[in-house]
């Protein structure tokens, strides 16, 4: 579900959301992809039910300047391509997570930055409000705070309401940047929590509000996730994959994957490392398309370590994608649509 405070027409990225070739006419693919996701750190603060980064035994790190400025450099002769700060870690954690916004926003660029929200400081916030940061999106899970602390070890519900009235009293009347909230929900915590409510609640201080539903297929062989593999919300049923033409993966240390979900950096879901190849060449090479043929047309997803556990599809993004315009409180589109 999703739900806007001031209308569709507010959000920064709509003229990506509202692009034909974003769900609709996206093969053959585009010159230059959509969104570059790039990982400032894979350093976290928060041990996540859900996060495939528990499985993950990748050094610890962080982009360096020097990159993200190379990787910026690229991304800004396309027009319209944007950045997302995101990846394995909390972004906020980056020690220069302010000079790496800074050099994507003097370069042009979108900019939008995911985070658990828990680490926010007035002093970042105030940086984030001068440099006109296009999006700050705010992550959890759950619909309630008892919720939200079960899925996510280590979290404090209180805290995170606290950084999220933060950020909207720094930003006062300003349109940047635009702050939006996402969580996702198992079938039980949807029963228990009237997603509605939840979203009315938010929007006091949010322009943005997403209901997503909880994958736990990445990591349903352990211990402490499988008796909720039952609870799952969303639809286990295979679909074209639409990121492969849509985005674009960069590690911290410059690796170049097909999507965001392999927290192992897999050689085989590898394309190569930036600096030793171009983004424009990583996303026009025969490995990128191999993929795209693979997941994004003959729904061969058994045969890839990462992709067999997922079930994005199409319907899916036209779910939680369809921009619309609606009142406060009222969703965009139905969550019966979802499976």
């Amino acid at each position: 579900m999703l739900f806007y405070r001031d209308g569709a027409e507010s959000d920064p990225f709509g003229y990506i959301f509202r692009s034909p070739e974003w769900l609709e006419r996206y093969d053959p693919p585009r010159s230059f992809p959509f969104w570059l996701n790039v990982e400032p750190t894979n350093v976290c603060n928060l041990d996540c039910l859900f996060c495939s980064r528990q499985l993950s035994a990748r050094p610890l790190g962080r982009l360096s300047p020097t990159l993200a400025e190379a990787i910026f450099d690229e991304a800004a002769a396309h027009p319209g391509a944007a950045v997302r700060f995101t990846g394995w870690g909390e972004p906020l954690l980056h020690p220069e997570i302010g000079r790496l916004a800074a050099l994507a926003k003097t370069k042009g660029l979108g900019l939008k930055i995911y985070t658990n929200g828990l680490t926010l400081t007035a002093e970042l916030m105030d940086l984030f409000v001068e440099l006109e940061v296009d999006d700050l999106q705010f992550s959890l899970q759950g619909l309630t705070p008892a919720q939200y602390e079960r899925n996510r070890v280590g979290a404090d519900f209180a805290r995170l309401e606290s950084r999220v009235a933060l950020a909207a009293e720094r930003r006062g009347r300003r349109k940047r940047p635009f702050l939006s909230l996402l969580t996702s929900a198992l079938a039980r915590e949807l029963e228990e929590a009237d997603a509605n409510a939840f979203a009315a609640r938010w929007l006091k201080l949010v322009d943005k509000v997403a209901v997503d539903l909880t994958n736990l297929n990445f990591v349903a062989g352990l211990d402490r996730v499988r008796p909720l593999l039952g609870e799952q919300s969303s639809g286990l049923r295979r679909g074209r994959c639409v990121d492969v033409f849509l985005a674009l993966e960069i590690k911290y240390d410059g690796t170049i994957q097909f999507c965001g979900q392999d927290s192992q950096d897999r050689p085989e879901h590898t394309i190569g490392r930036f600096g030793e190849m171009s983004l424009a060449q990583a996303w026009r090479s025969p490995r990128m398309e191999a993929q795209r043929e693979l997941v994004g047309r003959a729904l061969g997803h058994q045969a890839s370590p990462v992709c067999r556990a997922c079930f994005h599809n199409t319907d899916k993004y036209d779910f939680f994608k369809k921009q619309a315009s609606l009142p406060i409180g009222e969703p965009a589109v139905s969550a019966a649509d979802a499976s």
